[in-house]
């Protein structure tokens, strides 16, 4: 989600590696901790098939400014030519929960990682809550089975749910995907395989600062105050010459990243063929949530509530599909994938079925080898009041009842979410069915953890 302050002076580094060196043990202790506790309770708990996993998540990487979206900017040639390679949804608009979701096969009113309060405010943590502890998540059913489990992130909030749910490795915010992934190979190296391992990418996340390379691969991008982060973040603001120009330019600097980052995707794909793992290896490529660049601002302002008083840019505040909509790419051994209007809850079934490992309890996703469930759900925002996006076809509800909203959208006739229907049948047959999901799970999930 938000990144750590850049650090400029070379003693800040120094104490900030140390600071990190230090955060990371105690994570690997509590980890080591947590396996041996899950040893008396879930020993049992076999891998029957040992498939390797590799799961990589770029930050904000929404789905509508990739290749496969039909973009007209070529942006991500390599996720394209991938044969198992769609459009997805993500469970929440921004990091915390959505990493839970994926680690887990659960929508975050399950797995409990979201900020418990009404009002939300993301730069107040004091609501945070991690995974629940009767969960299990999915690098500790790998270290139970005596994988190697690696966890590495330059976006702080991605380790949030996983403290003690992972051994984490953590990066400052400005470090470049290709440094991570190059750690990455170089610990496989030594480690060999039977491996789980997932790389969080932080350089489509703001700010945006791709290599000398990319910087300006589809046009050259104007040197304008704060474009590597945001401006005009007030609906009064988003007009004008400046505004347009900054607009411009500022998809334009994410567009070149997003071009980046799929050169990245294709450099590691290459390092596991190489090394002959690709055949072995469940290897997986998405975002964790997308992005907006104000298209709702005005909507947002006059329909929600942000205590930032910030509408139309980033993420976080709500669940209009740029937000919410990235893609998914799959390569290994499965065959008769369908990657196609999938849920980050399909990851955790997936990777499950490959090792025959079957939980005592019932996950909200399905594997990618099956036919996907009914709806798509987002939740758990991390600013202002609670907002659900539920959709099922073409038909999307946006659900945000502190807010006064209940908003039908049909997707095949608006795609951009420009006019919400106030059809009262359709909102309370929605409604009904959102909220009889819920109860559904709450109950469903008491049981089968008992």
């Amino acid at each position: 989600m938000l990144k750590e302050t850049m650090l400029k002076s070379p003693l800040k580094g120094i104490l900030h590696r140390a600071y990190r060196m230090k955060k990371e043990e105690e994570y690997r202790k509590a980890f080591e901790k947590r396996i041996v506790e899950l040893q008396r309770r879930a020993g049992t708990l076999r891998i029957e098939n040992k498939i390797n996993v590799l799961i990589v998540v770029a930050d904000c990487l929404r789905f509508k400014n990739t290749s496969l979206s039909g973009y007209d900017r070529d942006t991500t040639p390599f996720l394209a030519s991938l044969k198992n390679s769609g459009k997805a949804t993500s469970t929440a608009p921004w990091t915390h929960p959505s990493v839970a979701s994926i680690m887990t096969g659960l929508y975050p009113h399950n797995h409990g990682a979201y900020i418990h309060s009404k009002l939300r405010n993301f730069d107040n943590p004091k609501n945070f809550r991690g995974i629940r502890k009767d969960i299990l998540t999915l690098p500790e059913i790998a270290a139970l089975n005596g994988y190697n489990v690696y966890f590495a992130t330059s976006i702080d909030v991605a380790s949030f749910p996983m403290k003690g749910r992972a051994p984490l490795r953590l990066y400052p915010a400005e470090t470049n995907g290709d440094k991570i992934i190059k750690d990455f190979l170089n610990w496989l190296d030594k480690k060999g395989e039977s491996f789980f391992a997932y790389l969080h990418l932080g350089d489509t996340h703001e700010p945006l600062n791709p290599p000398e390379t990319f910087k300006n691969y589809f046009g050259r991008v104007k040197k304008l105050r704060n474009i590597e982060r945001w401006a005009f973040q007030r609906p009064e603001e988003q007009k004008g010459r400046e505004f347009e120009e900054f607009k411009e330019n500022k998809i334009l600097l994410y567009d070149n990243t997003v071009r980046y980052v799929d050169y990245l995707f294709e450099g590691i794909h290459g390092e596991l063929e190489k090394r002959g793992l690709l055949e072995n290896t469940l290897l997986f490529f998405t975002g964790d949530h997308g992005e907006e660049f104000w298209e709702h601002g005005e909507l947002e302002a006059k329909h929600f509530y942000d205590p930032r008083g910030i509408y139309g840019v980033g993420h976080g505040h709500n669940v209009f599909n740029e937000i919410i909509e990235i893609p998914l790419a799959v390569e290994g051994p499965l065959k008769g994938l369908k990657t196609e209007n999938r849920s980050l809850v399909d990851l955790a079934p997936t990777i499950l079925e490959a090792w025959k490992v079957e939980l005592p309890y019932l996950l909200d996703g399905s594997s990618l080898r099956k036919k996907p469930k009914r709806f798509l759900l987002s939740e758990a925002t991390g600013y202002g009041y609670e907002k659900k996006s539920f959709i099922i076809g073409n038909l999307k509800f946006l659900y945000a009842p502190e807010d006064g909203v209940e908003w039908i959208f049909f997707l095949n006739r608006d795609p951009n979410e420009r006019e919400p229907i106030k059809d009262r049948d359709v909102i309370d047959f929605m409604r009904k069915k959102l909220l009889s999901i819920l109860v559904r799970d709450e109950i469903r999930l008491k049981n089968s953890i008992r």
